[in-house]
């Protein structure tokens, strides 16, 4: 499973595309988990501290970083470069 989060703020005007284009990214893929954290609340704080999030919308596809409002191209190769990612300690453990 390749997460994304779009770390957002209530009074971000450009959040919601960012959002929208997240949320198409995980409805045509089915190994994609989204999730929207909100810097309006505590907890969206903290997180975004630990990701070192400093502006909004900011979006990770896999451990790919996106200041702003990404690129569908972008996200899509960001994701499929999640993918290799992720498959290749799998078949580096089949190789022995």
């Amino acid at each position: 499973m390749i997460e994304v989060r779009v770390f957002t703020h209530p009074v971000c005007t450009t959040c919601p595309t960012a959002i929208r284009l997240a949320q198409r990214l995980a409805d045509e893929n089915p190994d994609v988990r989204l999730r929207i954290v909100s810097l309006g609340s505590a907890r969206g704080r903290e997180e975004a501290k630990a990701a070192q999030v400093l502006s909004v919308p900011t979006v990770f596809v896999g451990s790919t970083r996106f200041v702003g409002v990404p690129p569908w191209d972008a996200m899509v190769e960001a994701l499929a470069q999640a993918r290799n990612h992720t498959t290749e300690p799998s078949l580096l453990d089949e190789r022995g």
